[in-house]
Protein backbone atom coordinates (compact mmCIF):
# COMPACT_ATOMS: atom_id res chain seq x y z
CA UNK A 1 0.00 0.00 0.00
CA UNK A 2 1.67 3.30 -0.60
CA UNK A 3 2.12 5.97 2.26
CA UNK A 4 2.73 9.14 2.64
CA UNK A 5 4.67 10.84 5.22
CA UNK A 6 3.59 14.06 6.34
CA UNK A 7 4.03 15.98 9.50
CA UNK A 8 2.05 18.93 11.55
CA UNK A 9 5.61 21.28 11.01
CA UNK A 10 6.48 22.21 7.90
CA UNK A 11 10.50 21.43 7.34
CA UNK A 12 10.99 25.63 7.37
CA UNK A 13 8.90 25.66 10.48
CA UNK A 14 12.16 27.10 12.72
CA UNK A 15 12.39 30.10 10.02
CA UNK A 16 10.80 33.23 11.88
CA UNK A 17 9.01 35.09 8.90
CA UNK A 18 8.47 38.75 8.50
CA UNK A 19 4.78 39.41 7.65
CA UNK A 20 1.89 41.61 7.44
CA UNK A 21 -0.31 41.56 10.75
CA UNK A 22 -3.29 41.11 8.64
CA UNK A 23 -1.67 37.82 6.99
CA UNK A 24 -2.56 35.70 10.09
CA UNK A 25 -5.88 36.18 9.45
CA UNK A 26 -6.74 36.76 13.56
CA UNK A 27 -10.38 36.44 14.28
CA UNK A 28 -11.94 38.24 17.28
CA UNK A 29 -11.59 36.15 20.56
CA UNK A 30 -8.54 35.04 19.97
CA UNK A 31 -6.35 34.65 22.68
CA UNK A 32 -2.96 36.76 23.50
CA UNK A 33 -0.71 37.00 25.76
CA UNK A 34 0.82 41.01 26.30
CA UNK A 35 3.76 41.76 28.46
CA UNK A 36 4.63 45.57 29.39
CA UNK A 37 7.95 46.37 28.37
CA UNK A 38 9.08 47.07 32.30
CA UNK A 39 11.07 44.82 34.11
CA UNK A 40 9.87 42.75 36.51
CA UNK A 41 5.98 42.37 34.51
CA UNK A 42 4.98 39.22 33.38
CA UNK A 43 2.76 38.28 30.96
CA UNK A 44 -0.83 39.07 30.81
CA UNK A 45 -3.83 36.16 29.05
CA UNK A 46 -5.85 38.44 26.93
CA UNK A 47 -7.92 38.66 23.82
CA UNK A 48 -8.13 39.72 20.02
CA UNK A 49 -11.20 42.51 19.36
CA UNK A 50 -10.10 43.78 16.19
CA UNK A 51 -7.83 45.52 14.23
CA UNK A 52 -8.39 48.63 11.34
CA UNK A 53 -5.47 48.47 8.85
CA UNK A 54 -3.11 50.95 9.54
CA UNK A 55 -4.84 52.53 12.40
CA UNK A 56 -4.71 50.32 15.67
CA UNK A 57 -5.25 47.09 17.43
CA UNK A 58 -7.46 46.27 20.08
CA UNK A 59 -7.17 44.08 22.56
CA UNK A 60 -8.01 43.10 25.70
CA UNK A 61 -8.23 41.34 28.83
CA UNK A 62 -9.09 37.36 28.61
CA UNK A 63 -11.98 37.46 31.20
CA UNK A 64 -15.51 39.39 30.00
CA UNK A 65 -15.65 40.43 33.62
CA UNK A 66 -12.63 42.33 33.63
CA UNK A 67 -12.68 45.96 33.76
CA UNK A 68 -9.10 46.95 33.12
CA UNK A 69 -6.59 45.93 30.42
CA UNK A 70 -3.64 46.02 32.84
CA UNK A 71 -1.69 48.52 30.00
CA UNK A 72 -1.92 52.36 30.19
CA UNK A 73 -1.57 55.00 27.40
CA UNK A 74 1.88 55.84 25.99
CA UNK A 75 3.76 52.43 27.34
CA UNK A 76 5.26 49.82 25.33
CA UNK A 77 4.00 46.38 25.11
CA UNK A 78 5.13 43.04 23.91
CA UNK A 79 2.06 41.03 22.29
CA UNK A 80 2.11 37.09 21.49
CA UNK A 81 -0.08 35.21 20.73
CA UNK A 82 -1.06 31.85 17.85
CA UNK A 83 -3.51 31.58 14.86
CA UNK A 84 -4.10 28.40 15.13
CA UNK A 85 -1.64 28.11 12.47
CA UNK A 86 1.34 30.46 13.11
CA UNK A 87 2.83 31.40 16.22
CA UNK A 88 3.43 35.46 16.37
CA UNK A 89 4.90 38.63 18.48
CA UNK A 90 4.99 42.13 17.66
CA UNK A 91 6.15 45.25 19.88
CA UNK A 92 3.41 47.80 20.00
CA UNK A 93 2.40 51.13 21.79
CA UNK A 94 -0.40 51.55 24.04
CA UNK A 95 -2.29 55.27 22.19
CA UNK A 96 -5.11 54.65 24.40
CA UNK A 97 -7.30 52.44 26.93
CA UNK A 98 -10.94 52.37 27.31
CA UNK A 99 -13.04 50.95 29.86
CA UNK A 100 -16.97 50.99 28.99
CA UNK A 101 -18.40 49.39 27.28
CA UNK A 102 -15.89 47.26 27.88
CA UNK A 103 -12.28 47.26 28.70
CA UNK A 104 -9.71 47.08 25.73
CA UNK A 105 -6.39 48.77 24.91
CA UNK A 106 -6.17 50.20 21.39
CA UNK A 107 -2.67 49.60 20.61
CA UNK A 108 -0.73 51.03 17.48
CA UNK A 109 -0.86 49.00 14.18
CA UNK A 110 2.38 47.07 13.63
CA UNK A 111 4.63 47.59 10.01
CA UNK A 112 4.87 44.07 10.53
CA UNK A 113 4.88 40.92 13.13
CA UNK A 114 7.18 38.08 13.76
CA UNK A 115 5.63 34.81 12.55
CA UNK A 116 6.57 31.15 13.01
CA UNK A 117 4.37 28.67 10.99
CA UNK A 118 3.87 25.57 13.06
CA UNK A 119 1.35 24.00 10.99
CA UNK A 120 0.54 23.74 8.16
CA UNK A 121 -3.23 23.94 8.24
CA UNK A 122 -5.31 25.21 10.82
CA UNK A 123 -7.43 22.21 12.95
CA UNK A 124 -10.86 21.81 13.06
CA UNK A 125 -12.31 21.35 16.67
CA UNK A 126 -14.10 18.28 16.91
CA UNK A 127 -15.59 15.75 19.41
CA UNK A 128 -15.28 12.28 18.04
CA UNK A 129 -14.35 9.27 20.39
CA UNK A 130 -10.88 8.63 20.21
CA UNK A 131 -8.15 6.42 22.33
CA UNK A 132 -4.37 6.75 22.10
CA UNK A 133 -1.89 4.72 23.59
CA UNK A 134 1.92 3.76 23.17
CA UNK A 135 2.78 2.22 19.23
CA UNK A 136 4.43 -0.52 20.68
CA UNK A 137 1.89 -0.99 23.96
CA UNK A 138 -1.39 -3.10 24.48
CA UNK A 139 -2.53 -0.55 26.66
CA UNK A 140 -5.13 2.69 25.33
CA UNK A 141 -6.67 5.42 27.09
CA UNK A 142 -9.70 7.29 26.45
CA UNK A 143 -8.99 10.74 25.30
CA UNK A 144 -11.32 13.71 24.11
CA UNK A 145 -10.07 14.47 20.83
CA UNK A 146 -10.32 18.76 20.82
CA UNK A 147 -9.02 19.31 17.05
CA UNK A 148 -8.26 17.62 14.29
CA UNK A 149 -6.38 18.11 10.67
CA UNK A 150 -4.78 15.85 8.51
CA UNK A 151 -1.39 16.58 9.34
CA UNK A 152 -2.20 15.93 13.07
CA UNK A 153 -4.69 16.38 16.20
CA UNK A 154 -4.35 17.47 20.43
CA UNK A 155 -6.69 15.81 23.05
CA UNK A 156 -7.27 15.61 26.36
CA UNK A 157 -7.36 13.49 29.14
CA UNK A 158 -7.27 12.84 32.67
CA UNK A 159 -3.29 11.81 33.62
CA UNK A 160 -0.08 12.51 31.52
CA UNK A 161 0.36 10.75 28.39
CA UNK A 162 3.79 10.30 27.61
CA UNK A 163 6.94 12.94 26.92
CA UNK A 164 7.32 15.02 23.82
CA UNK A 165 9.05 13.02 21.05
CA UNK A 166 7.10 9.87 22.08
CA UNK A 167 5.37 7.73 19.64
CA UNK A 168 1.96 7.04 20.05
CA UNK A 169 -1.11 5.67 18.25
CA UNK A 170 -4.35 7.02 17.99
CA UNK A 171 -7.25 5.40 17.42
CA UNK A 172 -10.71 7.31 15.80
CA UNK A 173 -14.05 6.24 15.40
CA UNK A 174 -16.28 8.46 13.99
CA UNK A 175 -19.83 8.03 12.97
CA UNK A 176 -21.45 10.33 9.75
CA UNK A 177 -24.17 9.98 8.02
CA UNK A 178 -22.48 8.44 4.77
CA UNK A 179 -20.55 5.90 6.96
CA UNK A 180 -18.79 4.56 9.96
CA UNK A 181 -15.05 5.88 9.63
CA UNK A 182 -12.34 3.94 12.08
CA UNK A 183 -8.78 5.42 12.09
CA UNK A 184 -5.36 3.47 13.77
CA UNK A 185 -2.89 6.47 13.33
CA UNK A 186 0.89 6.83 14.20
CA UNK A 187 2.16 9.84 15.36
CA UNK A 188 4.50 11.75 17.33
CA UNK A 189 3.59 14.18 20.64
CA UNK A 190 4.93 17.53 19.66
CA UNK A 191 3.32 19.28 23.13
CA UNK A 192 2.17 18.08 26.67
CA UNK A 193 1.15 19.96 29.47
CA UNK A 194 -1.51 20.36 31.85
CA UNK A 195 -2.51 24.33 31.83
CA UNK A 196 -1.67 25.99 35.54
CA UNK A 197 -4.98 26.04 37.25
CA UNK A 198 -6.38 23.18 35.12
CA UNK A 199 -7.28 19.66 35.84
CA UNK A 200 -6.72 18.03 32.54
CA UNK A 201 -3.46 17.12 30.39
CA UNK A 202 -3.32 18.83 26.86
CA UNK A 203 -1.13 16.57 24.33
CA UNK A 204 -0.68 18.13 20.58
CA UNK A 205 0.56 15.09 17.97
CA UNK A 206 1.49 15.19 14.27
CA UNK A 207 0.85 12.00 11.77
CA UNK A 208 3.30 9.99 10.71
CA UNK A 209 3.21 7.80 7.71
CA UNK A 210 -0.28 7.89 7.12
CA UNK A 211 -1.40 5.64 4.43
CA UNK A 212 -3.18 6.88 1.20
CA UNK A 213 -6.48 6.01 2.30
CA UNK A 214 -6.08 6.90 5.62
CA UNK A 215 -5.35 10.50 4.49
CA UNK A 216 -8.76 10.89 2.51
CA UNK A 217 -10.66 9.38 5.56
CA UNK A 218 -8.73 12.43 7.40
CA UNK A 219 -9.56 14.93 4.57
CA UNK A 220 -13.32 13.52 4.85
CA UNK A 221 -13.86 14.04 8.22
CA UNK A 222 -11.84 17.47 8.91
CA UNK A 223 -14.43 18.88 5.47
CA UNK A 224 -17.34 17.66 7.59
CA UNK A 225 -16.13 19.26 10.97
CA UNK A 226 -15.85 22.69 9.44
Amino acid sequence: MTTSSTTDTPQDSQDVLRLPLRKLGLRSGMALQTRRLVEGTSKTEAQFFGAIEGKGVMVGPASSEAVQTGLSTGEVCVVRGFTGQYEFSFVSRVLQTFEAPFAYALLAYPAQVDAKQVRQSMRTKVAWPAELGTAQGSNYEVVALADLSPQGAMVRADKPLGNVGDAVTLRLRAETEAALVQLELEAKLCHHSCPPGGNQYVAGMSFQRIAADDLVKLHYLVSLAS
